[in-house]
């Protein structure tokens, strides 16, 4: 009698079962993905009227619906599949997703404002139940995601529309009567089907980097083109958005994509020409706002340098120079352990900068610098902490920070809940606020790192940037094998950067969210491949030898 165990047979029925609710799953995803990326943009119930409930309103019934129905799916699915012993890789961005979301249950619980902490602040509308849905998109798209092709081609193709309107509306015209009856200078305060200019950049500074990922690694002449356009597009409205924060995630994105395209030639050349591309959307959107310009529009300090000043045109020539240098060289032995060397340099130069320019402002600040020096770096209002610094931003952060210092250990640690950050000034800080602002609400801490800090305590906190950080470092480590993570990579850093100046709203943090479920995705079905060769292989080397 054989000793040999016989395996359990698997039933079939379960399997089949089983696959048809998966691909079920995989189309409604897919639908309800494609209508959220087409409705979120687009849809304006009264122009600018109310825009941000309008748009949250439509958020909020598609995942409604889509979840109710996606979860009922995902239940039938594992019931199937519950006979079986089937694993899935589970990776530290899988347990800091529902990690996050369980501080911030505990959050609502800890705060006590039970009925604001359910959907949020009016207007923001960012409590538990956006977060549960930014949590359900991250863990269906990232087992479920595998039309995440399409989902992303659709969200760029309406991406591209709107950064092209936002570009004729800053020129005035106007081809979809959004500025009928406004004046000047509400005009220069809203742009495309997005609305107001703060909002409008969180939405182009998360959907550019993905176009630049293809453009950067594009395999075919039709992608290459395709691509070109969107990122020409984005650019072209990137530098006349006049929002400030929008090129910290500039410069956030674009040293991801250097730091990646280094490694290559071909890669570093398209680098070279997106770089070109920026500098040359500066200088078209500078003669083309001359046509037909809003008197009422001031510029900020960057667009102003970015349109107008000679240096942009040395530095669009200088990258033109070196990506045709680069592209006629490309029979020479490319320089890979040079360009390493140098793009260590660079990160080692911009964190320097960025810790001096935080030393200069603290020392400013304390009257510590010497007199002459003090002077010149006065001239500059990014260099001056007060009250009216960044718009206002210097007196709410010093507001917010005390506020989190003053509160009891179980705020600190658990929150007041998740988008209850006016709830709590209301109740505990109502007399400071009215001397700071009047009767003006404060609704959030405009830091999403220090919002959140005070909405879900430091354990929600902590979670919640662990997402964002373990998901970029896992995505940048295989970057090269799919462009998909490099665009999801540079979008995190960029939405990282963007919204430490801003915060969580409906035309941004989906987006992400999405953007990391795809690229969670990407990677997993990567690893799987890998693991498949390997066992082949495996199988292959053991029939050799017997």
């Amino acid at each position: 009698m054989s000793n040999k165990v016989k395996k359990r047979r698997k039933d079939p029925a379960t399997n089949a079962g089983a696959e048809i609710f998966g691909q079920l799953i995989e189309y409604t995803l897919a639908v309800m993905m494609i209508v959220v990326c087409v409705a979120v943009p687009l849809y304006a119930k009264e122009g600018y009227q109310q825009i941000g409930n309008a748009k949250f309103t439509a958020y909020k019934y598609i995942i409604m619906v889509g979840f109710s129905i996606l979860l009922v799916m995902a239940a039938f699915y594992f019931l199937f599949r519950i006979r079986e012993k089937f694993k899935w890789s589970v990776s530290i961005t899988d347990v800091l997703v529902p990690a996050y979301l369980i501080f911030s249950g505990i959050s609502v619980i800890s705060g006590g404002f039970y009925e604001d902490a359910l959907w949020g602040c009016n207007g923001w509308n960012m409590g538990l139940m956006s977060q549960l849905s930014f949590v359900l998109l991250y863990l269906f798209l990232s087992r479920f995601g595998r039309y995440y092709r399409l989902i992303v081609t659709v969200m760029c193709s309406v991406a591209a529309v709107v950064f092209f309107i936002g570009i004729l509306h800053r020129m005035m015209i106007d081809p979809i009567g959004f500025y009928d009856g406004l004046e000047n200078y509400q005009k220069a305060q809203f742009l495309s089907t997005l609305g107001q200019a703060t909002w409008y950049a969180s939405f182009l500074v998360v959907m550019l980097p993905v176009g630049i990922a293809f453009f950067l690694y594009a395999g075919n002449r039709l992608c290459l083109v395709l691509s070109g356009i969107y990122v020409w597009i984005g650019f072209c409205s990137l530098v006349t958005q006049n929002s400030d924060s929008a090129y910290f995630a500039l410069a956030g994105f674009m040293l991801v994509f250097f730091w990646l395209s280094a490694e290559k030639r071909e890669s570093f050349c398209r680098f070279l020409w997106v770089c070109t591309l920026f500098f040359a959307a500066g200088k078209l959107m500078y003669y083309l706002l001359k046509i037909h310009p809003n008197p009422d529009l001031e510029y900020d300090v960057i667009t102003n340098f970015i349109l107008c000043s000679a240096c942009t045109w040395i530095l669009l020539v200088l990258f033109a120079a070196a990506g045709v240098t680069m592209h006629l060289c490309k029979q020479k032995p490319y320089p890979a352990e040079m360009m390493l060397r140098l793009r260590k340099g660079m990160l080692i130069a911009v964190g320097t900068l960025s810790v001096g320019i935080v030393c200069c402002i603290v020392l400013q600040a304390k009257g510590l610098l010497p007199e002459w020096l003090a002077v010149r770096l006065g001239r500059l209002s990014y260099l001056n902490w007060d009250d009216s610094w960044g718009n206002g931003r210097g007196r709410i952060w010093s507001f917010a920070v005390r506020m989190y210092g003053q509160e009891s250990l179980r705020h600190k640690l658990f929150g007041v809940g998740p988008d209850c950050f006016n709830s709590y000034v209301t109740a505990y800080h109502s007399e400071e606020a009215q001397l700071l602002w009047g009767e003006k609400l404060l609704t959030n801490a405009h830091n999403e790192w220090l919002n959140i800090l005070i909405n879900t305590g430091l354990f929600g906190v902590a979670a919640y940037v662990g997402i964002f950080v373990s998901a970029a470092s896992r995505f940048m480590k295989r970057a090269s094998e799919n462009p998909m993570l490099a665009g999801a990579t540079a979008a995190i850093v960029s939405y990282m950067a963007y919204n430490f100046f801003c915060y969580q709203q409906v035309l941004c943090t989906p987006f992400i969210f999405i953007l990391i479920g795809i690229g969670e995705y990407v990677t997993k079905q990567l690893t799987n491949k890998i693991s498949s060769s390997r066992i082949i292989i495996n199988k292959a080397k053991k029939k050799q030898l017997t």
